[in-house]
């Protein structure tokens, strides 16, 4: 069962909780941004979610000092009220239709991958680490791994409905981010609502949808933790980790495809590479002009389909000939209709067989590089910084939780949950309950 609890929220308080000390997940950061957002407040987030220097590991300390002092100066502060709470975002999608998504944030109590939680994809060893040492230094979840379940009946989501008035004490944050994305968090304190949502949730499955590596992070931290303190028999507080929780039927659920950028160990000779691929592909020139996701997506019609971009007068879209092809790579995952999606597809039949880059050179490696910016990738190959970008069309939810639900975990970056998901509107400290 799903062992969702309130908690006393460590959160920004009401002086400083505006849309300058919030930031996204670390890993969608990049030095810009980083920047820009240290430019907003001297309280971001950010100071506490990710260093500057590449390799650096002496920045997990001063990110604790840095959270120790915002507590001693009232910038943090903690509910003394156990709550759960209820995170609505409104935004619009690649289309521009506006959507709202709803879920609820709380303690999750941890459990090894396969039940009740599940994964969906590989991760990489680096992050891994680097967030266990800020867990280690900090002692507090600081961002919410990002869970689904499925909610056919809307038995839970309809419990999850903000206060109407903008003057209501529950209402804890209402900003516009700077991607446009408006984001709602309130308090959910009254005893018959936490139990009416935690009672609801009992009984379900939960295959987490980003933030694997913190998730696989929490339950480092809770092996070490409970090997220092001689295995307590009860529950404490390092046994759960900070979650967001999202119907699979909610209307704003929204996945963007990440695109690949890949740089080879040796050159690249793009016509060696298409003569390749047309063994198991049909191979078709995209003509200046015409977007590659687009001629991908036509292409993809009951079909796996996968952009291919050298540079600007170089676009292709290979077309798998025979769904059993997929199976012909290295590492398909025989008989379980997971070689078949297009992200493993490419992974197995195209990155491993043909251009070296292995499940394990994917994690410990940075050989290939996601972006949910089209543009951004082809341009990435049209100047070097890689040799071939690839662009896919988004993993339809139903593969997702498949996989997860059968114990296959897709190509790392399979999937792009958007919008992402605020750090700093919660925390979850791991020392007290």
């Amino acid at each position: 069962m799903v062992d969702l609890a309130p908690m006393h929220g460590l959160r920004y308080s009401d002086t400083y909780a505006d849309e300058r000390v919030y930031a996204p997940p670390y890993d969608v950061i990049d030095p810009e941004r980083r920047r820009r957002l240290l430019d907003k407040s001297p309280y971001n987030m950010v100071r506490l979610i990710l260093g500057g220097e590449p390799g650096n590991i002496e920045w997990h300390a001063r990110a604790a000092e840095t959270m120790a002092r915002w507590i001693a100066e009232g910038v943090l502060v903690r509910d003394r009220q156990p709550a759960l709470y209820g995170y609505r975002q409104h935004f619009r999608d690649a289309n521009g239709r506006p959507r709202v998504r709803t879920g609820v944030m709380g303690r999750v109590r941890l459990s090894p991958w396969g039940g009740p939680i599940h994964r969906h994809e590989h991760t990489r060893i680096e992050p891994r680490l680097d967030r266990l040492r800020l867990t280690r230094a900090v002692r507090a979840n600081l961002s919410p791994v990002f869970g689904l379940y499925r909610d056919p009946g809307d038995d839970v989501r309809h419990l999850l409905v903000p206060p109407q008035d903008d003057r209501d004490p529950d209402l804890l944050v209402d900003l516009v981010d700077e991607e446009g994305v408006r984001h709602l968090l309130w308090r959910i304190a009254d005893p018959s609502t936490i139990g009416a949502v935690t009672t609801g949730l009992a009984s379900r499955e939960v295959i987490v949808a980003d933030g694997h590596h913190r998730y696989e992070t929490a339950l480092a931290y809770q092996l070490e933790r409970r090997e220092a303190s001689g295995n307590p028999t009860g529950v404490q507080p390092y046994d759960y980790v900070l979650m967001y929780l999202a119907a699979v039927e909610d209307p704003g659920l929204c996945i963007l495809p990440a695109h690949r950028i890949v740089r080879v160990a040796k050159g690249l000779d793009p016509e060696r590479v298409l003569a390749v691929l047309r063994q198991d592909f049909e191979v078709s020139p995209v003509s200046v002009g015409v977007r590659l996701s687009t001629a991908a997506a036509e292409a993809g019609n009951h079909a796996v389909a996968i952009g291919v971009c050298f540079g600007p007068d170089s676009q292709w879209v290979l077309r798998l000939k025979e769904r059993s092809a997929a199976r012909r790579g290295p590492s398909p995952a025989p008989g379980s209709g997971l070689a078949e999606t297009d992200v493993s597809v490419l992974q197995n039949l195209i990155l491993e067989r043909h251009l070296g880059i292995d499940k394990e050179t994917l994690a410990r490696t940075e050989r290939v590089t996601y972006t949910t910016d089209e543009d951004e990738a082809c341009a990435c190959a049209a100047r070097g910084e890689g040799q071939v970008a690839f662009i896919l069309n988004a993993t339809p939810i139903e593969q997702v939780w498949a996989a997860a639900e059968r114990g296959l975990t897709m190509p790392q970056k399979s999937t792009y949950f958007h919008p992402k998901l605020l750090s700093g509107l919660v925390m979850n400290p791991l020392d007290d309950a």
